[in-house]
């Protein structure tokens, strides 16, 4: 009874906590994390010949937020890593400022942010990974600046970019790791970069992730420009299946 009663909690164990590494090393694995950004937006945009200089904390896009969504997926099998990244944000904002001007701003922005990666897993020690990803970044952005006496300006602009991703994840203790991912890339745009340094806890296939990711975009497109910085504290919470 004793050894039936050890054996039937082994394979709890297993089933809780995830397959030993030498099953699953030919398995897929994928995980799905849905996380809040708590973003502010800061940057200088120029469209129609005219300058504008929009900045919008989280508590400014949270009061003004109309529909917001991030999430991001992973699928994985041994060496071979996939990542996905998305986030929407619709928002409507009167915290712009209008340079050389002290005319009142209203500013609509609706983003889409969108990423996807593929790459290779590289061992850098016993629980400690590098994974080195190419791929695609896509961004439609969509400022509306309306100014008081003066009129509405518009700007439409559909990115993509290509993209390298370095995302090193360090063992700092039992159960955490250190993540400091960074990406860089061109194309549509003249320059994109993230950093997004992150803490994981990681428990039974649950991990709890908490961070700070910065993403910029500098872009000049026939008479408009942008270059914007959207930035903030990050937390989320993913699941294996």
């Amino acid at each position: 009874m004793k050894n039936t009663f050890l054996r039937l909690a082994c394979l709890a164990g297993v089933s809780l906590c995830g397959a030993p590494a030498a099953l699953a090393q030919d398995a897929w694995a994928f995980r799905l994390t849905p996380y809040l950004w708590a973003m502010g937006i800061d940057g200088d945009i120029h469209i129609r010949n005219r300058d504008f200089q929009a900045s919008s904390d989280f508590a400014d896009i949270v009061d003004n937020m109309d529909i917001g969504g991030s999430a991001i997926f992973e699928a994985n099998k041994g060496h071979w890593v996939n990542f996905a990244q998305l986030d929407y944000l619709s928002i409507s904002s009167g915290d712009i400022d209008l340079r050389n001007s002290a005319a009142d701003a209203e500013l609509k922005s609706s983003s889409f942010l969108g990423s996807v990666a593929t790459g290779y897993r590289f061992r850098t020690g016993e629980r400690s990974t590098m994974d080195l990803l190419v791929g695609v970044r896509y961004a439609s952005l969509e400022p509306e600046i309306s100014v008081q006496g003066v009129g509405k300006f518009e700007g439409k602009s559909s990115i993509t970019d290509a993209m390298v991703m370095l995302r090193p994840r360090f063992a700092i203790a039992e159960n955490w790791y250190f993540s400091p991912t960074i990406s860089v890339g061109a194309g549509d745009s003249d320059l994109v970069w993230e950093l997004a340094p992150q803490i994981y806890f990681d428990r039974c296939g649950t991990e709890f992730r908490f961070g700070y990711r910065n993403l910029n975009y500098d872009l000049k497109e026939g008479g408009r420009s942008m270059d914007i910085s959207i930035s903030g504290p990050m937390i989320g919470v993913g699941f294996a299946f």
